[in-house]
């Protein structure tokens, strides 16, 4: 029965039933994430526009709160009056609807499109076509670039469904639907390439809006001349990815372009020489150096591999007679013919150490697919008696390379023990000033040890959190060594020189030390106890000009424990305050402390030019003299007009 038929009590009953079910939608919003509200079913139900406006009258106040989904829902209901008015409605609340009802209208329009594109009889068969795509590569792989459409420039579909992509052996095989102007298109892209590819390695994805995007991974790192295998074959869509080449090219910097390929051969009849890069008939296969066996399972002239990789190693075992790390391989040149590299212990650089059952001591295999080939040596792993090398040997499935790659061992072991001790005197008199020199007491055990190193310590056992370090100082069999640190200021929070022993691998873990102890001249201030009161000076009596006689008194300092002597100067001028030389015109004598603090000038001592001062300075021995004195005017006779004066 349709709405129309029903009576007028029906149909108020019914409006009743479908506002008694407003009064749970208040519990939409804690329904599962995904799941419609009850708002939305309720109005998906609704037998009539009649009725979804009664069930959104108690939500035309707030628009703001109402879902989306129920805007959306309303217009995909095709409810035009009612959508009319909750875009009004939403003008006058200030709530924006547009997202809601232009999804809906989207929806709506797509699905009259479909509908159009029905009454094309062949619409629903796909015409399958060939996309449109670049290449560039650099040594190891070749990169596609593939656009959903038939020319590059023009537009195309922006998805496809169903993806398929095949990449095995010299062949790369793609294909999808897509649609693009009311049209469906099954694209489909088969290229037979130039030389083989690693498939394992190989990727592809759909990263871009329209294209798609593949890594094809070269068996044989070199250039290829060409992307096809067959150089007459045409493919009109397909373009060199500029672009990307440009940025790829320095990777072939050097490098020639191949010639053939076990592709390129098989197609002539022939088989591949990789030796040669020439194609062979297979009953030639003894003209290609090394390569003498006929392999037409794989297009080529077959034989053992010709070239050997290297290795490098280092101990990460600090164990005496242990090593663990990483053997890295560094492939052969041309490891065209390499499957595996296959590393054992050696006794020399050429000879496989054997068991004491007088078998080789293998210890792994790497597969040569791959940039960086190793095999990991475990961490304590015993080295083997007589061991004294490791040898890589290139593999393949008619054998191993005869002459290996080599490396000598070399055990890493930290240095046994720590210097004996450590003596420092500081000899600079400069307040947090250190100068002298450091004595590294030799280690009881000097076996493996190369140096010492030295160090500002904030502790007797830790560094300074930066520029900690001091020297590297060579170890001396049976000798204790020694090393200057010139006049500087340790970094802060340096309270201790620090002594590690060393060598290549690293450090002793605890060290000697010593404490600095900051040695300072006296009377850095004057106010310290360490400065000389004062100086008196007699009148000269001695009438010669520039000559003097008279008695100089000292008041020693209060304190005079870092004093050895006082050093007397004639001087042009008092005491300066900054405590420059600038004042002193020439030495006169020292007062040791303890001998008497008055010294008598005899007659005749010679006064310097310019003299008019008697200057004090406190000095202690090889941290020198204060830079502060103290001073005392002095006066020498004078002769003017043929009289003597004072």
């Amino acid at each position: 029965m349709s709405p129309a038929m029903l009576s007028g009590s029906t149909r108020r009953l019914t409006q009743a039933l479908l506002l008694c079910t407003l009064g749970a939608i208040a519990s939409a919003a804690g329904a599962a994430k995904g799941s419609p509200s009850k708002l939305v079913e309720a109005l998906d139900a609704a037998a009539s526009e009649e009725d979804g406006r009664s069930l959104l009258t108690p939500h035309m106040s707030d628009l703001k709160a109402l879902e989306a989904a129920a805007v959306e829902k309303v217009v995909l209901r095709q409810w035009w009056d009612l959508a009319r008015d909750l875009v009004s409605k939403s003008h006058e609340q200030k709530v924006d609807l547009s997202f809601a009802v232009r999804k809906a209208v989207r929806t709506l329009k797509d699905e009259a499109d479909e509908l159009l594109r029905t009454l094309n009889p062949k619409y629903g068969l796909a015409q399958q076509v060939s996309p449109a795509f670049q290449w560039a590569q650099n040594d190891t792989c070749i990169f596609l670039t593939i656009k959903y459409t038939v020319r590059w420039n023009a537009p195309g579909a922006l998805e496809v469904t169903e993806p398929s992509v095949n990449m095995t052996a010299n062949l790369f095989n793609f294909s999808g639907l897509g649609k693009h102007s009311n049209n469906k298109y099954r694209y489909f892209l088969s290229v037979s390439l130039f030389d083989n590819i690693d498939s394992d390695l190989s990727t592809w994805s759909a990263a871009s809006v329209g294209k798609l995007s593949v890594t094809l991974r070269k068996r044989w790192a070199r250039k290829w001349p060409r992307l096809l295998g067959d150089k007459k074959t045409k493919i009109g869509n397909m373009h060199v990815w500029m672009e990307m080449q440009e940025k790829l090219d320095s990777t072939l910097s050097g490098m020639s372009s191949a010639s053939n390929s076990p592709v390129t051969c098989v197609n002539s009849g022939k088989l591949y020489c990789i030796s040669t890069d020439t194609c062979k008939k297979p009953d030639s296969c003894s003209q290609c150096p090394g390569k003498s066996e006929p392999d037409e399972k794989v297009g080529q002239c077959a034989g053992k591999p010709s070239e050997k990789a290297t290795l490098s190693f280092s101990d990460a075992d600090m164990d005496e007679s242990q090593l663990g790390g990483e053997v890295k391989i560094h492939k052969a040149k041309n490891d065209f013919d390499v499957n595996t590299y296959a590393v054992f212990w050696g006794k020399s650089d050429s000879a496989k150490l054997e068991s004491e059952q007088g078998q080789e001591m293998l210890i792994g295999e790497a597969n040569s697919i791959g940039s960086e080939p190793e095999v990991k040596i475990p961490q304590n792993t015993r080295l083997p008696d007589g061991a004294t090398h490791l040898l890589v040997f290139s593999r393949n499935a008619y054998g191993e390379y005869s002459n290996p790659g080599s490396l000598l061992i070399r055990d890493a072991a930290l240095p046994k023990a720590k210097p004996s001790g450590l003596q420092f005197t500081d000899e600079d008199g400069g307040q947090e000033l250190v100068q002298g020199r450091v004595t590294i007491l030799r280690a009881q055990n000097q076996d493996k040890i190369s140096d010492y190193t030295l160090h500002w310590g904030r502790s007797p056992t830790k560094k300074t959190s930066s520029n900690s370090f001091i020297s590297d100082v060579k170890k001396e069999d049976d000798k204790d060594v020694t090393h200057w640190i010139s006049s500087q200021k340790p970094p802060e929070g340096a309270k201790y020189i620090l002594a590690f022993s060393k060598n290549e691998f690293g450090d002793y873990p605890s060290p000697a030390s010593v404490e600095i102890a900051d040695a300072t001249k006296p009377c850095l201030q004057r106010s310290e106890d360490s400065c000389p009161l004062k100086v008196e000076v007699t009148k000269d009596t001695d009438p010669d000009p520039e000559q003097a006689e008279a008695t100089i008194t000292i008041t020693p300092a209060k304190s005079e424990e870092k004093i050895s002597k006082y050093r007397i100067f004639w001087g042009t001028q008092e005491c300066p305050e900054d405590g420059t030389d600038s004042a002193k015109n020439g030495h006169l004598l020292d007062v040791q402390v303890g001998d008497s603090m008055q010294v008598t000038l005899p007659a005749d001592t010679p006064v310097p030019a310019d003299s008019r001062f008697i200057l004090v300075f406190a000095s202690s021995g090889k941290l020198g003299d204060s830079d502060l004195c103290v001073s005392t005017p002095f006066s020498d006779y004078k002769v003017e007009d043929g009289k003597k004066e004072l």
